[in-house]
């Protein structure tokens, strides 16, 4: 094996179809540039020794694990526990992985805060995926559960739709460059949300009617290019979303005021919103005490 070995999984943010592409909706996808990179280093010493590190290059986790069974040496934590089954899986897809291996340092580095939502797990899953040369959607699958979509993103650096058909990942690229994208920001809402609690808290399914109105709102979300037509999709989608989980759209609790539309993103409650309106929409929003707003294409990737 190659003395040192560098990986990279780009972040993601679900544009359409929320919950709902667990069902078989199809949805809008973009991958951030801000991800996970895993730099993978051959150790003398026996073991793989795993170092964690946040967006500010801090250890937020360190651990130490034996090759042949993935036992931890030190710790017993969630963290160790989520590691470890990834790890096992990735065996089970490729019994040859570390196999007659000594040891590694392992090094991971965050380009976002863990609190953002845009895929401190995915980003993980698909660079030990990389580094099996194994089918990170199994591993997410068998070790966190979900529609895959984010797995679908790490691997991208343009936008998608992503669609479970029969329950297989279909993945297509499209061209998504709103005309328009001086308007669009996304804003964080200061909170973290975990999408498998908001899934089982707030979300009971789909009839095949509103899948294919879904369906048709994301096609129409990616052809349109002018901002007024994009305000009324979103305002559209966040009315078929509120009634389907029983949760008032965010805009209608938060920023009732705002000039332009505000479309909450993924597990409802947390996480980033997408706002399209003002170019001066940064200052409105740091006056409600959201200091994080970030242009569109600051944060995702533009594609081809």
């Amino acid at each position: 094996m190659a003395k040192n070995l560098s990986f990279f999984s780009s972040g993601k943010l679900l544009i359409t179809s929320e919950y709902a592409v667990i069902d078989g909706a199809c949805a809008l996808a973009v991958p951030t540039k801000l991800g996970q990179s895993m730099t993978v280093i051959d150790n003398k010493e026996l073991g793989i020794h795993w170092v964690a590190k946040d967006v500010d290059g801090n250890i937020w986790f360190e651990d130490h694990f034996h090759v042949n069974d993935f036992r931890s040496t030190l710790q017993t934590n969630e963290a160790t526990s989520r590691l470890q089954q990834i790890l096992v899986v990735a065996r089970e897809l490729n019994p040859d992985f570390l196999v007659n291996s000594t040891g590694f340092l392992i090094e991971t580095q965050l380009g976002f805060s863990k609190d953002w939502g845009l895929g401190s797990s995915s980003t993980l899953v698909n660079n030990v995926a990389q580094w099996a040369n194994v089918n990170p959607f199994y591993i997410q699958q068998k070790v966190f559960g979900g529609s895959g979509y984010d797995i679908a993103c790490a691997q991208k650096h343009n936008p998608i739709t992503y669609q479970l058909i029969d329950q297989k990942p279909t993945v297509s690229d499209v061209v998504f460059v709103p005309s328009f994208h001086e308007h669009l920001f996304f804003v964080y809402m200061n909170k973290k949300q975990n999408s498998r609690t908001s899934i089982k808290n707030h979300y009971q399914g789909i009839s095949d009617e509103l899948r294919n109105t879904l369906n048709t709102l994301t096609n129409q979300f990616v052809k349109t290019q002018k901002v007024s037509e994009f305000q009324t999709l979103m305002l559209a989608h966040e009315s078929i979303i509120s009634k389907l989980i029983g949760i008032p759209p965010v805009q209608q609790t938060n920023f009732s005021d705002y000039e332009g539309v505000i479309k909450s993103l993924g597990a409802w409650g947390g996480d980033f919103v997408l706002a399209c309106g003002p170019k001066t929409s940064k200052a409105y929003f740091l006056e409600k005490g959201y200091a994080i707003c970030i242009p569109y294409f600051e944060l995702v990737f533009r594609g081809k």
